[in-house]
């Protein structure tokens, strides 16, 4: 069985900071990290190899910096690694970042199954998934936070409202899970020193030949939202005197 898993170099949400007169992030001081997700996806891939003996291949799109998250999915257990690049593929947006991958798994080969994370911690689209499937003409599960794996199929469950919701798709098909469908493994040593010995294959758009790569995305303006006003605190000796208090202030400003 060939898997895929798609993996995505991100900023650290805790360094990043907004550049104050465009708004946009600011990720040139910010560590770069696996999308939380997708190491979730890749532990899936694995699991699922060692159920059907198959064969795990991670893929991920952006400059050289970003095959540390691939060389992290190499000492994970994965067997092979491919980073897609091209300055024409800079500022992609999803579906342009879909047609890439699309043009990219086609030239690599056949899968049975591409995991992926639902959600990336910088984007927060939720989006490549479903238009991967649709480009593909692939089953399609998403948000999974269980996975059984049947002879011919996969059955996944997911949140839905207050409950769960149960869905399948046969072979091929494309998988999004959430930080819910497992416990990823951890890199031991000897993972970590093959990863750093390994190839990884680059692929650009010479190969792919994408002829369009305008992005219909267009961003009409970046506003920051209203400063609330600070609130204030209420003293009292007592629970019942600071409830008395707060009562006061409510019904003077006609609040209740």
């Amino acid at each position: 069985m060939n898997i895929l898993v798609l993996l995505k170099q991100v900023p650290n949400v805790s360094e990043i900071t907004i550049d104050s007169q465009t708004l946009a992030i600011d990720r040139s001081r910010a560590g770069q990290v696996l999308n939380p997700e997708d190491l979730n996806a890749l532990e899936a891939g694995l699991t699922l190899a060692s159920e059907k003996q198959g064969n795990v291949t991670v893929l991920s799109m952006g400059p050289e910096g970003c095959e540390a998250v691939l060389r992290e999915g190499l000492g994970m257990g994965a067997n092979d690694a491919v980073r897609i690049t091209d300055d024409s593929f800079v500022g992609s947006d999803t579906l342009i970042t879909a047609d890439v991958l699309k043009a990219a798994i086609n030239h690599l080969g056949n899968f049975d199954v591409i995991f992926c994370g639902a959600n990336s911690i910088d984007g927060n689209t939720s989006q490549i998934a479903g238009k991967l499937g649709a480009m593909l003409n692939i089953g399609t599960l998403t948000n999974a936070s269980s996975i059984e794996v049947k002879e011919n199929e996969i059955e996944i469950s997911r949140k839905a409202g207050t409950g769960y919701e149960k869905l399948s798709a046969s072979f091929p098909l494309i998988c999004s899970v959430t930080g819910d469908v497992n416990e990823p493994r951890s890199v031991s040593m000897k993972g970590r020193i093959a990863a750093k010995k390994a190839q990884i294959q680059v692929i650009d758009n010479t190969i792919l030949g994408i002829k369009d790569l305008n992005s219909p995305s267009k961003v009409d303006s970046l506003f920051a939202p209203e400063q609330l006003k600070v609130g204030s605190f209420v003293d009292g000796a007592t629970t019942a005197e600071k409830v008395d208090k707060i009562i006061s202030i409510l019904s003077d400003a006609q609040a209740i």
